[in-house]
């Protein structure tokens, strides 16, 4: 709870705000603030702790949010300001930025938001080590839902039956080589880019509204609590046309939040969601939460998140409710397979987007031959070879940037990313991947893993020579393991 002042606005254009006094809490965490120029937090959090207050206008599309930060400063170094991504904030007028200041100071901080890139300027300098909290004020709307054709666009939008809010909230920019990470946002495949967190989130919705958000789930009337640790984003959605559905399997309860014209699909659904964890948990490692949210969005295709999975309302078009040839069953797999790759193991999804898409893709093959052995091979040329029929092309390990379309990129990514490790699978044996998989799952948990990370994990299950295959998937050079490049000229021992 939050003992509240009032407190004028800064920055952009606004009204009053209130803001906390200067004990912070959060569930069990409690710091104190250390006095001075730049009051920093007696116990410093073990990674970024996000608490999101937030008031939804479900009919005019307007989330208006009170937010604090915990974090020690990522730099290693003395900094005297501090980035954040917003990335709603990409679309002129869509934020209304009120105010920012540091946790418990009546004094509020100068901040510059451009683009989606907010700069704020602290009091003092913040030495290496040393955490401090800081809360914004803000409201944003969530634009209407894009019709695009591929993978991209915008992962917070309405439409006709829910809204989504995916990355709307402001996210502390990692800091990596030396510098603030801000990209650019980029129209396909998943443009944004955060750390690992911890989440502690209210949500106050008008009544007949239905709320579904990663984590543990406790609710007051309309006000509807979250619990999310071990993170990399806290999304949510809405939809007062919503029916719930739920499977409790091995600990884990799957929910389904569906419109009512797909309720029919709720079992093939959560079936195959809880399928699919077994068979990952099996693979790789346990499911890290208590529950796996899957909401059905306004959107055409599907979306990872932290605990939570959407499913686009156009892949459930002419799903009977039986069988698994249909985009609603693999899709559903692989965003759930994501829970591994992109949560647990982390990547750069904006400069090397094919180590949670070619994994999470290799998961649904994998699934289809577990579960549905008789349908992998209509799988394999329904999702896989398409209508390119051996006619495909692009290097897997580009960057967003570099793909010229949609198009190139799920070729590239999503079909010959699969491709490359099914090819090391043929060559190695599939007990033999396996195992690297398991290796490299267990040494990346929380981490940013990289494509080394991934060959190291091989190099050490198998001497095989993969550098044929690499070459032939990837456009940069990569300095492979000497134990499975056949000791080439500038292998890594």
């Amino acid at each position: 709870m939050f003992a509240l002042a009032a407190c004028t606005r800064t920055g952009a254009s606004g009204k009053p705000i209130l803001i906390p006094t200067a004990v912070v809490r959060s569930g069990d965490i409690v710091g104190r603030l250390i006095g001075g120029a730049l009051p920093t937090l007696d116990d410093p959090p073990e990674r970024p702790l996000y608490v999101l207050n937030v008031t939804l206008d479900y009919a005019g599309g307007n989330v208006h949010t009170q937010q604090r930060i915990e974090f020690v400063n990522p730099t290693g170094q003395t900094t005297s300001e501090v980035k954040f991504n917003l990335p709603p904030a990409r679309r002129a007028g869509a934020v209304e930025f009120r105010d920012v200041r540091i946790f418990g100071q009546a004094e509020p901080l100068p901040f510059e938001l451009t683009d989606a890139v907010l700069t704020v300027q602290l009091p003092a300098p913040l030495p290496p080590g040393k955490a401090i909290a800081m809360t914004f004020n803000f409201t944003f709307k969530v634009p209407l839902q894009e019709m695009i054709t591929g993978i991209g666009g915008d992962d917070t939008s309405r439409g006709p039956h829910s809204l989504m809010c995916g990355h709307w909230y402001v996210m502390l920019a990692p800091f990596r080589d030396g510098q603030w990470d801000t990209p650019a946002y980029v129209p396909i495949g998943d443009p944004y880019t955060s750390e690992l967190a911890d989440y502690e989130v209210s949500i106050l919705a008008p009544e007949g509204v239905t709320i579904a958000g990663g984590g543990d789930e406790m609710r007051d009337g309309r006000l509807w609590r979250y619990s999310l640790p071990k993170a990399r984003v806290f999304a949510f959605a809405a939809s007062d046309v919503y029916e719930v559905d739920a499977l409790e399997e091995d600990g884990v309860t799957f929910i389904h939040y569906v419109y009512p014209e797909h309720r029919h699909t709720s079992a093939a659904v959560l079936n195959t969601a809880a399928r699919a964890v077994r068979l990952f948990t099996r693979l790789y490692g346990p499911y890290p939460y208590r529950t796996l949210r899957i909401v059905e969005t306004g959107r055409q295709q599907g979306q990872e998140y932290s605990a939570m999975v959407g499913i686009g309302a156009t892949i459930y078009a002419g799903y009977s409710g039986r069988g698994a040839r249909h985009d609603l069953i693999a899709t559903t797999v692989h965003e759930v397979a994501h829970q591994w790759w992109f949560n647990v193991v982390g990547n750069d999804q904006i400069r090397s987007p094919w180590l949670d898409e070619a994994f999470a893709r290799y998961g649904e093959l994998r699934f289809y031959q577990e579960y549905y052995d008789a349908d992998a091979d209509w799988w394999y040329g329904h999702f896989i070879l398409g209508k390119e029929r051996g006619r495909l092309t692009g290097a897997i390990d580009l960057p967003l940037s570099a793909y010229p379309d949609s198009r190139a990129y799920i070729n590239a990514v999503y079909r010959r990313g699969l491709m490359f490790l099914n090819d090391i699978r043929k060559q190695v044996g599939t007990a033999t991947l396996d195992a690297a998989m398991k290796d490299y799952y267990q040494s990346q948990i929380y981490k940013i893993a990289d494509q080394d990370a991934f060959f190291d994990a091989l190099a050490r299950h198998t001497s095989e020579d993969l550098s044929g295959l690499v070459k032939g998937y990837f456009a940069g050079a990569v300095d492979l393991p000497c134990r499975i490049s056949n000791n080439a000229a500038g292998c890594r021992r």
